[in-house]
C-alpha cells in the first residue's frame, strides 16, 4: 500500500511535467506553460483516476524567485492533495538550478539549497518522501557538457563540478530534511539509459556506460580512489576532501528512480553520412553522432525498461522504482510503451528485483521537450490529458491508468500489434472499416503502417449502414469511419463521422488546405477514436508533427428518436482486446 516500506503490489505513481530550466536570459517554466499553476483542479483529475502518490513540485528556484520564499502556492496545492488521499514526493530541483540562476559552480549553492530543503521539510512535517534534485547527471550534462542550458558549459570539468555538486547539495538536503523528518525517504531519479557503439567507438561507450551511474555512485559512496571517475573529479577542482566527505558519510536512496524513453538507451555512430538531418559531434579524436539505439534492430534485446532495471539491481541491490514513463508518439505508441513498462517492472519483480512502481509522467503533458526546451515553438505532447482542449480531456492513456490504479490491469485493441521500435506484422483483422474518397487511400494507408492500425476500407454504402436485428452492421472492432469532403485548396471541409454499435458516437469538423493539414486531422482524429472520445468537435490550426486545437461544439450526440446518449465509460460496447494482466502478460480477452 502507498507508504509501505515492504514490497506488496506494484504501485502505479503519477507526476507532473514541471521543469524550470534556465536557457539565457529566458526562464522555461512548464507549470506556467502548460497551465497547471492556474488550474488546481488537475489534482482532482489525478485522483480520479486511482492514483495515489504523486511527483508533486516545490521548487526552489520558483518558490524563493524573489528572494523569500513564497509558500502559498505549495500550501493550496499539498492541502488539495492530501484532501484527495494522494501522498506527494515533493521534488525541490527540476532541471533547473537556484533562484538568480544559482548553481553547483557556487560555493553558495549547497548551504542555501540545504537551508531551503529544511524549511520545506519544517513547513509540512507530514511529508514523507522526496526527490531533491530531478536527474543530477542528466541535468549537468545538459548545462555542463552540452551547453544547452543555463550555465551554458562545455567541457567536463564543468559537467563534473555541476554533477558533483548537485550530489552534495542532495546529501545535505536530505541531512537538513531529515532533522524535521527522521524517516523521510529519498527518491533519486535518472536517466540510466546505455550507450551502444560499434567496436572502434567502443571506448567512449564504456566511458558514457559509467558516466550514467555517477550520481549513483556518489550518493552510494561508491567514488573512491578506484572509482574510474575519482581522478576526473580531482582534475575538475573538486577537492580530496569533499571527495572523500561523501564517500564516508553516503547518502543511499530508500529507493532508486530510473527515468526511461524510447531515446534513452544510445546509439554512438561514426557513418555521420548516415544521418545529414543530424550535427555531428566527439570526443576530441572521433567523429560520431548520437542517436536513439531504438533504431537498431540488432539491440532491441538490449533495449528497453527491463535490462535497465536489471543493472540497477544488480549495481545496487535497493529497491527500484519507474519514475518517468512517456512516449511523445501517437495514441497507440504511447499504449504500447505504457504496456511494455508496466509488463517489464512486473517481470523483473518476478525475477527478484525490487520494483516498488511505475509512473506515468507528463501526465498533462509537456511543451518543446522535441528540442529540449530550446525552441520556444508551442510543441506539444499530451499524456494521460489533452490540453489541445479545455477543459483538460481524458485520454486513453489516462482510462488505461484507471485500470491499472484500480485493477492491476487494463485493456485496448492497439495492444495486437508492438510499438514501431519492435519488428512485428500489422494484425489481421482489421480494428476500423473506412469509407472515404480515392484519393484518401494513399495517407489512410499510410497511416496504417506507421500506425500499426488494420483499416478495412468499406463498401461506399457501409459508413451510413443501420444495424439489423442480428448485430451490428460492421465487422471492425472500433466501428467505422467515414471521411466526407477532400481536404485541398479546392475544397478544404472535411468532416470525419465514427459510428460504432449501431449509432453515430464522434462527429469532426475541419478544413485543410494542405496535404500536411490533411494528415495532421487524420491522425488527431485516430487518436480522438482510439480514447474513445464522444461528442462533436471542431479541429483548427493543424500543424506538422500532430499540433492541432480542438474545440468541443457539443457534450453528446443525437440519435434520430431525439434521446441524448450519454458520455460515459460504462455506456462504450467492450470489443475483443488486448488485455494488461496484473502479472504483466498480455492476453486476449473477449468480452
Amino acid at each position: 500500500m502507498p507508504g509501505s516500506d515492504r514490497p506488496g503490489r506494484l504501485e502505479l505513481w503519477g507526476g507532473i511535467e514541471c521543469s524550470h530550466v534556465q536557457i539565457g536570459a529566458v526562464i522555461r517554466d512548464q507549470l506556467r506553460e502548460q497551465g497547471h499553476w492556474w488550474r488546481p483542479r488537475d489534482l482532482d483529475r489525478v485522483a480520479a483516476l486511482g492514483i495515489r502518490r504523486l511527483r508533486m513540485p516545490v521548487l526552489w528556484g520558483a518558490i524563493a524567485a524573489s528572494g523569500r520564499p513564497d509558500f502559498r502556492w505549495p500550501d493550496r496545492r499539498f492541502a488539495r492533495a492530501r484532501a484527495l488521499g494522494i501522498d506527494p514526493i515533493a521534488g525541490l530541483l527540476h532541471h533547473g538550478w537556484g533562484p538568480g540562476g544559482l548553481t553547483p559552480l557556487d560555493e553558495r549553492f549547497t548551504p542555501a539549497f540545504a537551508a531551503y530543503a529544511g524549511m520545506v521539510a519544517r513547513r509540512y512535517p507530514w511529508l514523507r518522501d522526496y526527490t531533491p534534485v530531478n536527474e543530477p547527471v542528466t541535468t549537468a550534462r545538459f548545462a555542463g557538457l552540452y551547453g544547452l542550458w543555463h550555465p551554458h558549459g562545455r567541457d567536463e570539468a564543468t559537467f563534473l563540478r555541476l554533477a558533483f555538486g548537485a550530489i552534495e547539495a542532495t546529501a545535505a538536503a536530505m541531512t537538513a530534511i531529515r532533522r524535521h523528518r527522521p524517516d523521510a525517504r529519498l527518491i533519486q531519479t535518472e536517466d540510466v539509459g546505455r550507450s551502444f557503439a560499434p567496436p572502434a567507438l567502443a571506448e567512449q561507450a564504456s566511458h558514457e556506460n559509467t558516466r550514467r551511474f555517477l550520481g549513483f555512485d556518489l550518493l552510494c559512496g561508491r567514488v573512491d580512489v578506484e572509482h574510474p571517475f575519482h581522478s576526473r573529479l580531482l582534475q575538475a577542482g573538486i577537492s580530496e576532501r569533499r571527495l572523500a566527505a561523501l564517500a564516508e558519510r553516503p547518502c543511499p536512496p530508500d529507493i532508486l528512480g530510473l527515468d526511461h524513453y524510447l531515446t534513452s538507451d544510445r546509439w554512438l555512430d561514426p557513418d555521420v553520412a548516415a544521418h545529414p538531418h543530424l550535427r555531428a559531434g566527439g570526443n576530441g579524436r572521433q567523429v560520431y553522432v548520437d542517436v536513439a539505439a531504438a533504431h537498431q534492430p540488432v539491440l532491441h534485446p538490449q533495449l528497453g525498461v527491463l535490462p535497465r532495471l536489471h543493472e540497477l539491481h544488480a549495481r545496487y541491490h535497493l529497491p527500484v522504482a519507474i519514475t518517468e514513463n512517456h512516449n511523445g508518439c501517437t495514441r497507440e505508441e504511447q499504449l504500447r510503451w505504457l504496456a511494455e513498462a508496466w509488463a517489464a517492472a512486473r517481470q523483473a519483480r518476478s525475477e527478484g528485483v525490487d520494483v516498488r512502481a511505475v509512473t506515468s509522467w507528463a501526465m498533462f503533458g509537456a511543451y518543446d521537450w522535441n528540442s529540449l526546451l530550446c525552441d520556444r515553438t508551442g510543441f506539444y505532447e499530451s499524456g494521460a490529458f489533452d490540453l489541445r482542449h479545455r477543459p483538460p480531456r481524458l485520454t486513453a492513456v489516462g482510462r488505461a491508468l484507471a485500470g491499472l490504479a484500480k485493477h492491476g490491469s487494463w485493456e485496448h485493441p492497439v495492444l495486437d500489434a508492438p510499438g514501431w521500435w519492435h519488428e512485428g506484422d500489422l494484425p489481421d483483422e482489421p480494428l476500423l472499416a473506412v469509407t472515404a474518397a480515392p484519393d484518401w487511400w494513399p495517407c489512410l494507408q499510410e497511416a496504417a503502417m506507421m500506425r500499426r492500425l488494420p483499416l478495412r476500407r468499406a463498401p461506399s454504402g457501409e459508413g451510413g449502414q443501420r444495424d439489423s436485428p442480428d448485430g451490428p452492421a460492421d465487422e471492425a472492432r472500433l466501428g467505422q469511419l467515414r471521411i466526407d469532403g477532400a481536404g485541398r485548396a479546392d475544397d478544404p471541409a472535411i468532416r470525419f463521422v465514427w459510428r460504432q454499435a449501431g449509432r453515430d458516437r464522434l462527429r469532426i469538423m475541419a478544413e485543410a488546405v494542405t496535404d500536411t493539414a490533411r494528415d495532421t486531422a487524420l491522425h488527431a482524429v485516430l487518436d480522438l477514436i482510439l480514447d474513445q472520445t464522444e461528442g462533436v468537435f471542431r479541429l483548427s490550426k493543424l500543424q506538422a508533427g500532430g499540433q492541432y486545437r480542438i474545440l468541443r461544439l457539443s457534450p453528446v450526440l443525437r440519435p434520430a428518436s431525439g434521446q441524448v446518449l450519454p458520455d460515459d465509460p460504462g455506456d462504450r460496447p467492450s470489443v475483443p482486446a488486448r488485455r494488461v494482466a496484473e502479472d504483466g502478460s498480455v492476453r486476449q480477452n473477449h468480452t
